[in-house]
């Protein structure tokens, strides 16, 4: 996913907020995004276990936002859970706990979650399984870092630290320069 259906998603939920639940229009831009239509390598969601969203928090922090459509729950990944408290962090995660049950519903491809359409999802900032930097001005990296190591289902802590953090930004640099970096 990219910044784009985060501020889409966002919007929506200001008007799902003003509006109420009944009469509230979903964005089918929204929905588009589920089924695989909006991105350049897009895939529809319904193939995948796990979808992962850089969130910026505040214009100063990336995490990683990963949508579990398998527990239907939402996992934040943070290198630095000292910048934000659970409860701001809350506020920025809310929206999509809201408006991910009603766009997976709108998309029509996941009626086996059931029940899991009708009420928010709950979200989770795990704060064993993240490395944690030291120093500021990092935090891209390493959500990107986050996401790659937690979508190869292996650890988050052991191969990403504040010392090898340049080379993986001149890596993600290179690979995005040459545009072999997959999704």
């Amino acid at each position: 996913m990219n910044d784009l259906f985060c501020q889409q998603l966002m919007g929506n939920f200001l008007e799902y907020k003003r509006q109420g639940r009944k009469n509230f229009v979903l964005d089918a831009d929204l929905v588009d995004y589920v089924k695989g239509k909006k991105l350049q390598r897009g895939r529809p969601w319904s193939k995948c276990k796990a979808v992962y969203v850089p969130l910026n928090i505040n214009g100063k922090h990336w995490v990683a936002l990963v949508i579990d459509l398998v527990n239907c729950s939402l996992i934040v990944l943070d290198n630095d859970v000292r910048l934000t408290k659970p409860d701001d962090m809350g506020d920025h995660v809310r929206p999509f706990c809201v408006m991910i049950p009603l766009i997976l519903r709108k998309a029509n491809k996941f009626k086996h979650l059931g029940q899991q359409f009708t009420r928010p999802w709950s979200w989770r900032r795990p704060l064993d399984i993240c490395a944690q930097s030291r120093r500021s001005g990092d935090c891209g990296v390493y959500m990107l870092k986050h996401i790659e190591l937690h979508s190869m289902g292996l650890p988050l802590n052991e191969n990403m630290n504040d010392e090898n953090v340049e080379y993986h930004r001149r890596r993600y640099a290179i690979e995005i320069f040459y545009g072999s970096m997959e999704p």
